[in-house]
């Protein structure tokens, strides 16, 4: 019973504090009669929130409840102790939000990282000149039409179930819908409905690429978010009555798990180049219309990859040393490699007080389970985290990476 209450109550505290920071919750399946109660009852304060948030602390670790369960919810209070902190106004240094927030702890990555990443991308490029406008030039021959886009989706979408199915048990009923949206800060995003679907909006405020649709298919459906939310809605909330699994946080630990599951989704499910080298060229190309070096598209993909932490050394730019937004674009022009529109899409979400400190979550989400994955069977870890309430420090752990 205590810690059935517990759930319940950490649920009303997600849910009163979602009143306060739009978009905190991001998904809610738990009972609607305690989203009814918190949606009638007047504004509560931030300090009694604050007050809230710290007798729960003391009742979790206090509790009964397995070592497991403790952790995680232990750093979901903490994330959102640094919410409410945040929206009291009192100051908080950048990184210490971001790890409040996630439980990781980012540093700048070496210009070097980058500038190695932009030596194999200029030795891979077609073409002779400055970089950004050949590789402009080269993703052209991807962008889609918008009447090609969902054609092209729910091919991939197919596929990426397909090989999931493989790997992992899903609950039946399970469903995913696609959608083409605008002005949004995001590409893509998952909108968990629970109930084992999700309705993924793409954005097209910026060209849909054939050859990045896979990828984000994978990230945001399977076996990426969409996996995820419904093995454990099914596994945590219906199985083991634990309530607090009956909503989803933007700004705590277990989005950053999320984003870490949905960025290596696709290497789990080919797990060979090959694999995908063949699908690209006799399903997905042809459906798209387009003729394209496979080869050299994988290759400048890895090469790519050694920007990925350029989004987040940008945050650091614009957060942590208050630069000027120009000199923010400038920085991603140059080291990520984007045209100036594409640069202010991603200063945009960057700057958006709910994702200024998310942008981490993909790069070292990422990397942390990477570093999983090369001390240990790269789909056996991939089904321990999609399927277990684990944070990244419960990761580090798990697998010795200190």
């Amino acid at each position: 019973m205590q810690t059935e209450t517990i759930g319940r109550d950490y649920l009303t505290l997600a849910l009163r504090i979602e009143r306060h920071v739009e978009g905190f919750v991001d998904g809610y399946f738990g009972p609607p009669e305690i989203k009814a109660a918190v949606e009638a009852e007047p504004l509560r304060e931030i300090a009694a929130l604050r007050d809230d948030v710290a007798q729960l602390q003391a009742r979790v670790a206090e509790s009964e409840m397995n070592a497991q369960r403790r952790h995680f919810l232990t750093k979901q209070l903490h994330a959102m102790a640094t919410v409410l902190q945040r929206q009291a106004g009192e100051t908080l240094a950048y990184r210490d939000e971001v790890a409040g927030c996630f439980d990781i702890h980012p540093q700048p990555i070496p210009e070097a990282e980058f500038e190695a990443g932009l030596e194999a991308l200029n030795a891979l490029l077609p073409g002779e000149g400055a970089l950004l406008p050949r590789l402009t030039e080269w993703k052209r021959q991807f962008e889609l039409p918008k009447e090609r886009i969902l054609p092209v989706m729910e091919t991939a979408l197919a596929e990426v179930r397909r090989r999931t199915l493989s790997l992992l048990t899903l609950p039946e009923g399970e469903a995913v819908t696609v959608a083409l949206v605008s002005d949004q800060p995001w590409s893509g995003y998952n909108w968990y409905l629970g109930a084992y679907r999700s309705r993924i909006d793409i954005n097209t405020d910026l060209p849909v690429r054939a050859n990045t649709i896979l990828g984000l298919i994978a990230h945001e459906a399977y076996p990426g978010h969409h996996t995820e939310h419904v093995i454990k809605e099914q596994r945590w909330y219906h199985e083991e009555g634990r309530l607090e699994h009956g909503v989803l946080l933007l700004l705590a630990p277990e989005s950053c798990i999320a984003e870490a599951i949905a960025t290596v989704a696709l290497d789990v499910i080919f797990l060979e180049t090959e694999e995908k080298r063949a699908w690209y060229r006799e399903v997905l190309y042809p459906l798209a219309g387009i003729e394209v070096d496979v080869d050299v598209q994988l290759a400048l993909e890895e090469a790519q990859e050694k920007l990925g932490g350029v989004s987040g050394n940008a945050a650091f730019l614009l957060h942590e040393e208050g630069r000027p937004e120009a000199e923010v674009v400038a920085y991603l022009c140059r080291y990520g490699l984007r045209t100036e529109k594409e640069a202010r899409q991603s200063l945009r979400f960057i700057s958006h007080p709910l994702f200024r400190p998310y942008i981490f979550n993909y790069f070292y989400g990422r990397r942390l389970l990477k570093r999983a994955f090369a001390v240990a069977e790269k789909q056996a870890v991939f089904r321990w985290v999609v399927s277990e309430p684990v944070t990244a420090s419960s990761i580090v752990a798990r697998y010795g990476l200190d």
